[in-house]
């Protein structure tokens, strides 16, 4: 493992037991902000979706992986998606790891965005007023993401 507190990024292996990561985070005050434990590697959880992991509706610019390395599975080909700069790279491309069960990449390695335990999370706010209706396209994208959270 190896961690940028400066950029509050932690780079780990695939197979780095979920349960170990987060006791080296937690002895150095800081963590993934998961609810629930996962019982099973790092790669493994990402893989699964991520489950326990904070939505990233909750803050639109911060993301749970900033960057990582696999192997296509097809060709045997390994590539890096490096966090730079800073944590633009994840969003992107972590949804060809994030809940794919390890369909067409094989994950090895993994930059993972890590939050100071103390510390109060920033999240969006809700922008609607009850004295403000919703149009019809608005109620429609309100419900296609709450369908999605399900």
């Amino acid at each position: 493992m190896k961690l940028d507190r400066e950029s509050l990024l932690l780079h780990v292996a695939a197979d780095d037991r979920f349960a170990d990561v987060e006791a080296y985070l937690a002895d150095r005050g800081l963590g993934l902000d998961v609810v629930d434990a996962f019982d099973g590697t790092i790669g493994a959880w990402l893989e699964s979706g991520a489950p326990g992991a904070r939505s990233a509706w909750l803050d639109p610019a911060d993301h749970l992986i900033a960057g990582f390395t696999a192997r296509i599975r097809s060709t045997g080909a390994s590539f890096e998606i490096r966090p730079a700069p800073r944590r633009a790279t994840g969003p992107d491309l972590g949804a060809l790891v994030l809940g794919l069960r390890g369909r067409f990449l094989a994950l090895e390695s993994a930059w993972l965005r890590v939050h100071r335990l103390a510390e109060t999370r920033p999240s969006t706010e809700n922008f609607t007023h009850e004295e403000e209706p919703l149009g019809e396209a608005e109620r429609a994208l309100f419900d296609a993401i709450a369908d999605a959270l399900k």
